[in-house]
Order: structure tokens, then C-alpha cells, then sequence
């Protein structure tokens, strides 16, 4: 945490990086517009009556607000009844000003989740609420969306699942014809199924194996967004 005030640190970060650069490249802008505008007019009075300069675009204030000390906040308070927690979060950031309501219910609070939340994911600093109040860390605290992302692809090796009649199966695609051997990935129009460093234009589905129960409580506890990475539509018509 900050040696200075919490509510007064986390929202005192100034402008946002690029909406500097937006900022600068606005006046820019302005100015060759305007010189355009000024030879133009030079030539022609009747325009120069009738006109006027360009007007700058438009850039909205965006401002970058240094939330790492309030989600150490949070972290630190793991272990404590969420409901003290809440109370002490209130009291930090008057959430009757415009900058206190944001933090809270824009970042800090976003960040936590009961336990049963349909949405198991939502950053690496997620936060979960048991079932007796606690505040505790979530399955996937600390890992970005891409190392989830590579860790669910190697688990899955290439293979998806869907729930058919007979409960969840795997299944891989197996390639049709010929690969592809265009020179660049981008210069062949057409979709692509990769096989073993192969692409092919066509694949069919084969069940590979039925999903075990740890797999399939492994499935149903992955981050929505992953999730839907992996299912597809059962290939094999209802009975």
C-alpha cells in the first residue's frame, strides 16, 4: 500500500498513455487543417467569408487510475469476513463522489464473486466469497488470461468435447483430402484445420474417448470464455 491515502492514491495517475499521444496528434491535426484551409481562402475571398478553420477533433479524457495498491488491498483482506471487508472498503472510498464510486464499483468490487457467480472468471486479481462469508483467493487468482489459455489448450492436446446422448465425449478432427501448401498462412481464402503442422480445407469430427468425471469437473470449473473454446455441437443425432 502507499505511504499516502489510499482513495487518493488509486486515482491520482493523471492522464492514460495514449490518450496523450491522442491528445497531441488532435492538435496536429488542427494545425494542417488549418494552413489548408488559410492557402485556400488566400486565393479565394468569397470562400473565406463563406467558411471558417476546421474545427480539432474531439479526444476524450481517459485517465489511468493505479489500481495495484487497492487490489493489494484486497488480497491482504483474504481470510476476513467479507462483510467486515465491504465496511472497511466503504469507509476508505466515499462512494458519493464520482472518483470513489468508480473505484469501488467499477474495479474493486467487480474483482470479488460468490462462490456459486455463473461467471467463475473475470481477471487474475478475481476474488471469491465461500459459502461462509470468508473472503478466499479463486481457482485461477494470479494467472493472466493467456497462461489459463495455454494451460486449458494442453490439457485439452487438440481435442474437443461435446455432451451427446451418451455423456461428454472427446473428439479430435481428422483431416480430408490434400494440405494446403500455400506459401503464407493469410494467402489462402479458404478455412484451415491444422494437423500434425498441416493445413487441410477439410476435417470430420471422430470420437476419440468418453471424458472421464475428473475431466468433466475439470470442464465445468474452467472460466466461461475457455469453456466455449473446447465444446462443440454433438455430432451424433439424439436417440
Amino acid at each position: 500500500m502507499s505511504r499516502k491515502n489510499l482513495s487518493r492514491t488509486v486515482i491520482e495517475g493523471g492522464r492514460y498513455y495514449h490518450n496523450c499521444w491522442q491528445r497531441r496528434a488532435s492538435h496536429g491535426i488542427e494545425r494542417a487543417t488549418t494552413r489548408e484551409w488559410l492557402d485556400r481562402v488566400a486565393v479565394d475571398v468569397d470562400e473565406a467569408e463563406a467558411s471558417a478553420p476546421p474545427p480539432r477533433p474531439k479526444v476524450r479524457k481517459l485517465f489511468h487510475d493505479k489500481l495495484a495498491p487497492a487490489y493489494r488491498w484486497l488480497e491482504s483482506q483474504v481470510g476476513r469476513p467479507w462483510s467486515k471487508v465491504y465496511s472497511e472498503l466503504c469507509a476508505k472510498f466515499d462512494t458519493r463522489t464520482v472518483a470513489g464510486r468508480h473505484i469501488v464499483h467499477d474495479h474493486m468490487l467487480p474483482s470479488v464473486r460468490p462462490y456459486d457467480d455463473p461467471q467463475p472468471y473475470r481477471s487474475r486479481s478475481d476474488l471469491v466469497i465461500d459459502r461462509h462469508g470468508i473472503l478466499r483467493k479463486s481457482r485461477w487468482f494470479g494467472r493472466s488470461y493467456s497462461k489459463v489459455r495455454r494451460e486449458v489448450l494442453a490439457w485439452a492436446g487438440g481435442r474437443a468435447c461435446a455432451l451427446t446422448y451418451r455423456g461428454w465425449w472427446w473428439f479430435h478432427r481428422k483431416p480430408i483430402g490434400a494440405p494446403c501448401y500455400w506459401p503464407q498462412r493469410g494467402s489462402c481464402p479458404k478455412k484451415h484445420y491444422e494437423h500434425e503442422g498441416l493445413r487441410y480445407h477439410a476435417a470430420e469430427l471422430v470420437a476419440d474417448a468418453p471424458m472421464s468425471r475428473a475431466q468433466v469437473r475439470y470442464l465445468e470449473g474452467l472460466p466461461e470464455e475457455h469453456r466455449r473454446r473446447l465444446i462443440i455441437p454433438s455430432p451424433w443425432p439424439a436417440r
